[in-house]
């Protein structure tokens, strides 16, 4: 079998390469190199597609339109808008026009301060409307009409940067925005269709380059309204998370939070808030491989830091006073949620064993709440004389979505694929959520629900010290699943409330190791042996912590044997019922 405890620094991210680099790094300060001056470097991707948007020379055919997938912040637009810059040569000046009350006439622009010249290469806006767009006519009473000009006219010759959403809740902004780019031409329109145009309006000349910037539900909404215009436009995504494959890239992350921190006019990052930066991270992305580039929740993190700074530094002291300083705001219904189990209104056992009951492990999601909850579940499971269903009270009573009734469905694949061998299972199975009233789906439960299942019959407890999490497979693999941290800290909370005992801890899959990055209270137990965490490949590793006792051994009894001689009891307590049921009909006949 290939059980195995994991140790303290498994259950965080490796933490040897920042020892390294604090070691050689000669200043406090990660090193911002002339390459690292903007947001794309560390997305090549996205100034690739840059690359073909604005291209060192111009011909007809250049593509005109981007789409990026990403978040629709004011700090991204700027960012970006910065980094586009880099990559424009535009010199033009745009336009200018002069008004009478006879005749308006359009000449090209000698100055920046003519009415419609060029006063930017690159502009961006979260939100438009019309008139912010296109600018509009106005034309006073008893006054000579007035030209006021848009972001269109702004940016002629450049790039404008678009939010999406705004863009699709309005369609006929979209679809004349389309129009004029394709066409090259701006044509003047009167906002009031039943109210047209007091004078002849020139068109203007329009070589404009739009990067439209949405999240994919937003991109999905493109789509389905055109969907040929996927067919032209250039697609890239801003990618949120960097790959950590070399030590190199963890040292490239801390120059990309450098980057944020002076852009933003933040305070410097100490060396020796490196380590607890790292662990955060890789907390927030929910993988040890993996380093946040989100803008946002960058920024967002350095700026509560920077309200703990002494020396204008963001060093390890401020960074930690930060971190528990926003979790302790945040965790109130975490702690409402706590207080039903230590007060026992929700019952869980860690300390007893118990036949068909386990403690299974899932997260809550509240609508509006910033983070998931861990929840402990009692599962309990009973078996009795039938005909082989396996009855998911959940299901039965509509509160289990589709994934939650699949798990069950391979849970019943598994038990029948084992016994069912050349005749129907005589039994039949109860499996419930104890004390849960509202909707439940996943199927991280189903490798808690068959240990429960595998228990009840064979008729062996399961040491209620353990917790497990988990995923399987119609063949017994145990399978990765999502909050695993979370669901561990849920445990271990309930753990210490009840009194530790050495012996409790946390069955996961073995493919979550690499998600794990445990609250240092959490490390701590475990380091002092007061708490374990196990991982496992196959329900037979699960079933030997949960029961001590082996799945299958040809050479001593295990839970298969246990199983198999019930179920033989079973089938020959039918046979004896039948053999009475029919000498009685033959009985009553006479």
């Amino acid at each position: 079998m290939a059980i195995t405890q994991l140790k303290t620094q498994q259950l965080q991210p490796n933490l040897d390469p920042i020892t390294e680099l604090v070691k050689k790094s000669k200043t406090d300060r990660p090193s911002v190199n002339d390459k690292s001056s903007h947001l794309l470097t560390w997305q090549p991707r996205v100034a690739s597609a840059l690359s073909m948007l604005c291209p060192s020379k111009r011909v007809p055919y250049n593509p005109r339109f981007m789409l990026l997938k990403a978040n629709e912040s004011e700090l991204f637009f700027n960012l970006l808008k910065q980094s586009v810059k880099l990559n424009l040569t535009t010199s033009t000046l745009g336009y200018s026009y002069h008004c009478n009350e006879t005749k308006i006439t359009l000449t090209k622009a000698k100055t920046q301060q003519d009415n419609f010249a060029t006063l930017d290469s690159c502009l961006a806006a979260t939100t438009v409307d019309s008139e912010k767009l296109f600018g509009c006519v106005r034309q006073p009473e008893n006054s000579p009409i007035k030209l006021q000009a848009g972001l269109v006219h702004y940016t002629n010759g450049g790039i404008l940067i678009l939010g999406l959403r705004s863009l699709l809740s309005q369609p006929t902004v979209w679809t004349k925005l389309k129009q004029m780019i394709i066409k090259q031409e701006f044509e003047w329109f009167s906002a009031d269709e039943s109210h047209p145009l007091p004078l002849a309006i020139p068109p203007m000349p329009l070589d404009l380059r739009i990067i439209l910037v949405g999240d994919r539900l937003s991109l999905a909404e493109l789509q389905e309204f055109e969907p040929e215009f996927y067919t032209t436009a250039i697609y890239a995504e801003f990618e949120n998370e960097l790959h950590i494959k070399s030590p190199e890239q963890i040292e490239q992350w801390f120059a990309y939070l450098q980057f944020i921190a002076d852009k933003q006019q933040l305070p410097n990052i100490d060396k020796s808030a490196f380590a607890r930066l790292l662990k955060h991270a890789t907390r927030y992305t929910g993988d040890q491989y993996y380093l946040p580039l989100a803008v946002d929740w960058v920024q967002s993190l350095l700026v509560e830091a920077s309200y703990h700074v002494q020396d204008n530094t963001i060093d390890d002291i401020c960074l930690t006073k930060a971190i528990e300083q926003k979790s302790w705001r945040e965790d109130y219904l975490i702690e409402r949620f706590h207080e039903e189990i230590f007060s026992n209104q929700i019952m869980i056992n860690t300390k007893d064993q118990v036949i068909g009951q386990i403690n299974g492990l899932s997260v809550i999601e509240y609508p509006g709440y910033p983070k998931v909850i861990g929840e402990p579940s009692r599962l309990s499971c009973l078996v009795h004389f039938g005909d082989g269903e396996l009855i998911d009270i959940e299901r039965k009573t509509d509160l289990a979505g589709n994934i939650h009734s699949k798990g069950m469905m391979i849970m019943q694949a598994f038990i029948m694929s084992e016994f069912a061998i050349n005749h129907q299972l005589p039994f039949t199975t109860s499996l419930v959520f104890e004390q849960s009233y509202s909707e439940i789906d996943g199927d991280s439960a189903s490798l808690a629900g068959l240990c429960a299942l595998i228990s009840a019959l064979s008729e062996q407890p399961i040491d209620q010290q353990l917790a497990v999490t988990g995923s399987v497979d119609q063949f017994g693999h145990v399978q990765s699943i999502g909050g695993v941290n979370e669901k561990i800290e849920g445990f271990f909370a309930v753990c210490k409330h009840q009194g530790l005992t050495g012996q409790q801890g946390v069955i996961i899959p073995a493919s979550n190791q690499r998600h794990l990055s445990l609250h240092d209270d959490v490390i701590k137990a475990i380091k002092q042996e007061q708490f374990s965490i196990w991982a496992v490949e196959h329900i037979a590793e699960a079933l030997y912590l949960l029961t001590g006792i082996p799945y299958k051994d040809e050479n001593s009894i295990s839970l298969y044997k246990l199983i198999h001689a019930r179920m033989q009891s079973m089938l020959l307590q039918d046979k004896k019922q039948d053999s009475w049921l029919s000498k009685w009909q033959k009985y009553c006949k006479k």
